[in-house]
């Protein structure tokens, strides 16, 4: 791979890829066939992945954990999608959920819950923004205090009342963590008026609904949840008040997960093509040495590069580009959701009728693909947003 990776980041992407292939891959079949949305969360893998170091890798060293930058994340995730998307996308939530913590904390709320998410193996974490009547809008900066999320949150002496549904949130039924997003000023622009909440997953008035039943990222859940009247003490605010989207920002702007999740699938789809072609013989002779098959393999792997060297640009903007324009995130989500969609249109042409049986592994990737495209928004939204960057320096 031609970037220039240290040692270390190279160490945690091979443990990763360890537990991967050893852990995840001999399961991961079964968990996602069954029938039941609930039965699909990884827990005990999760707890496994915990004790090697790997859930809590983004942590601050002065925390107990490896202090991942960026680019190790990124690395990481790239390599875990390569064998199943669902089980390294709970883990990087871990990471999201840690830095969130780690950056926008008050030293007392380290103490309270990062302290808490490094000392629980089956600690994690969900962002709770999107509503059932409000989803990618909340990611578009448009002025009026009529739009976007509803969810309340009312000033009551040291706490404030949260009130309201939020749906499609992963992890959201076994989190012991909850980040949520709700309004505390109803008359001012979304991104004025909303603060971000530590809750409890077991706090006095949280409930919880359905678990979505998905086609695919079965093993990285998203269900409702509800709050009724639940009462957060001021101190547990994460960041400023009504300034809760710059939580949302930290994560967003130093982040190619997206990128690297979409990458990691396609690649691990195009290995075993790859095989596949040397393997089966049609004409007399492998697949492969069929021009047309050649051509189409080559196409995938130029396509899939591409997004990934853009994906490692990424990554060095965000340590080291102190102009770094968050559209490039952006960009990187967008280019590599376009990658995506060709190369299932090429896995399918390689691999005939054989691509969509159940047996064989390349089907789940596909669904796993299509399913997170909307992720962090669509792309229609995300480019909206990136459009309203252009006069921002590169």
């Amino acid at each position: 791979m031609q970037y220039p990776f240290t040692e270390e980041q190279l160490a945690m992407s091979d443990l990763v890829g360890d537990f991967m292939e050893k852990e995840v891959a001999p399961v991961a079949s079964e968990m996602d066939r069954s029938p039941d949305p609930k039965d699909c969360y990884p827990a005990e893998l999760i707890n496994k992945a915990s004790k090697l170091g790997i859930r809590t890798m983004a942590v601050p060293e002065e925390w107990g954990g490896a202090g991942a930058d960026t680019t190790t994340k990124a690395l990481c995730l790239w390599r875990g999608a390569q064998t199943e998307v669902g089980v390294i996308k709970c883990l990087s939530q871990c990471w999201k959920i840690s830095t969130a913590l780690a950056k926008r904390g008050s030293e007392a709320q380290k103490e309270k819950w990062l302290k808490m998410f490094v000392e629980d193996d089956d600690c994690v974490g969900s962002f709770c923004m999107t509503e059932p009547d409000y989803g990618s809008d909340n990611l578009y900066r448009q002025p009026g205090a009529h739009l976007g999320l509803k969810m309340s949150a009312v000033e009551d002496g040291d706490y404030y009342v949260l009130n309201g549904v939020k749906r499609f949130t992963s992890l959201t039924t076994w989190a012991k963590i909850l980040v949520v997003f709700a309004r505390t000023d109803p008359n001012a622009d979304l991104q004025q008026g909303t603060t971000c909440f530590l809750v409890h997953g077991d706090q006095e008035g949280v409930s919880y609904g359905r678990v979505h039943d998905k086609m695919g990222y079965r093993l990285y859940p998203n269900a409702e949840s509800f709050y009724d009247n639940v009462r957060v003490h001021k101190d547990d605010i994460l960041g400023e008040l009504n300034k809760g989207y710059l939580v949302q920002a930290t994560i967003f702007r130093g982040s190619a997960e997206l990128a690297a999740c979409n990458t990691g699938v396609a690649r691990g789809i195009f290995n075993f093509c790859n095989q596949y072609t040397k393997d089966r013989v049609q004409g007399g002779v492998p697949i492969i040495e069929h021009p047309t098959i050649r051509h189409m393999m080559a196409e995938m792997l130029m396509n899939i590069e591409v997004a990934e060297q853009f994906m490692w640009r990424i990554c060095w903007g965000v340590e080291n580009d102190e102009t770094f324009n968050s559209r490039f995130t952006r960009y990187g989500k967008v280019f590599s959701d376009q990658m995506a969609l060709k190369t299932i249109a090429l896995a399918t042409d390689v691999l005939g009728g054989s691509g969509i049986m159940k047996e064989n592994p390349v089907e789940k990737m596909i669904r796993d693909l299509i399913t997170f495209l909307h992720g962090d928004g669509t792309d229609s939204l995300t480019l909206l947003r990136a459009a309203q960057t252009l006069d921002e320096p590169c």
